[in-house]
Order: C-alpha cells, then structure tokens, then sequence
C-alpha cells in the first residue's frame, strides 16, 4: 500500500511539475525567414486598407496605401488628423500632397506631415515595413518567431512590433503592427490586403 501511495505521489509530483519548453530550431526558423524574405520580395505591388492611430496625440483615421511595381504610391489618410482627408501621391523622389486647401508639391513629404499633422509616417521605409520586411539600408535589431515571421525591428530610427499576421493567398502578411519613434508611436491594423502583384504573374 505504502508503495502504492508512494509511486502515486511522485506521478502527481511529476504532473504539477513545469514543463521546460521545447528548444527552439534556430536552423528551421532561419530558413522560414530566408523562403519568406524570397516569397515577399516577388511583390510587386499591392493595397491595402486600414486604421492607423498616432497615440501620442490620440488622432486616429483610416488609412488607404496603393503601391505601384514602378515605385509611385497613392496613400490617403481619412479621419480627424487635424486638416481632413490627405492624400499624398508620387515616388521617391517628389509627391503632390492633396487637402481641402489645395496642392502641394514638395520632395519631403514626411516634414510636411510633421508640420501640418504634428506625426509623420516613414513613407521611404513603409513598403517594406507593412509587408513585414527589413527596408533598404542596415537595421540594429530583428527578432523572428518559431515560423519565421517578423516580431520586432529597429531600424531608421523607428522600433517596430508585429502583433498578427494574415493570410494573402500563398502569403502571409502583417495585420497589426507598432511604429515608433522619438516623437511618434503609430498603431496600424490592416483590414484588407487587396491588388497583390507576384513577379511570378508577370
């Protein structure tokens, strides 16, 4: 009997016990990051629709982002952010910015959305970033999760989180990211990814 209660003491002693979790395989997770880094850089272009709020200012809106394979891009911006609907469309190099007061032409978009809105949005980095990609240029910090997915970022001056992805067809992609900087904390969930072009299609 006493053998009996004894073995069964040390089986629920081993059942309360924490369980270690299992080691994580560095190798697999490199190589998901590697085929999702080659699967994402085969887009082209895409769309997307969503909310986007800058928490330091408590102003928040819609957001609606056309990216083009040649590089233009087509963003507006609805909601209470202080001037009414923005768009901003153009490349790299220039953008018209349009409001209820009229157009403006000028090759930094982002000191015009800190002067007129009070925030800006890192539109060199943004392609990159919505997709759940390092941008162009070096980065001081990237964490991936079990499936190869981003988790976090620093780069550009900005630190990223990634809080959910969605699945696109044969992708995933970001549904709910972080965006923050010295003077900015962005939160955008993305409700729709729509108009995904593969080089594949091409």
């Amino acid at each position: 009997m006493r053998r009996t209660l004894t073995g069964c003491l040390i089986l629920l002693l081993a059942a309360c016990a924490p369980l270690t979790p299992p080691a994580v395989d560095e190798s697999a997770v490199g190589l998901r990051w590697s085929q999702r880094r080659e699967s994402l850089a085969a887009v082209l272009g895409f769309a997307l629709q969503g909310r986007i709020a800058e928490t330091h200012l408590g102003r928040s809106g819609e957001l609606l982002w056309r990216q083009h394979a040649d590089g233009r891009f087509e963003l507006q911006l609805n909601g209470p952010f202080g001037v009414g609907a923005v768009a901003i469309e153009g490349d790299s190099k220039r953008v018209a910015v349009r409001t209820k007061d009229g157009t403006t032409y000028t090759d930094d978009p982002q000191d015009w959305m800190q002067t007129h809105l009070g925030w800006h949005l890192p539109l060199d980095s943004l392609r990159a970033w919505a997709m759940g990609l390092p941008a162009q240029g070096e980065f001081e910090h990237l964490s991936l999760d079990d499936e190869g997915r981003l988790l976090s970022l620093s780069q550009h001056g900005w630190t990223l989180r990634y809080d959910g992805y969605q699945k696109v067809g044969a992708l995933e992609l970001p549904r709910r990211l972080e965006a923050q900087s010295p003077t900015t904390r962005l939160r955008l969930v993305i409700d729709r990814w729509t108009a995904v072009d593969l080089a594949t299609r091409m």
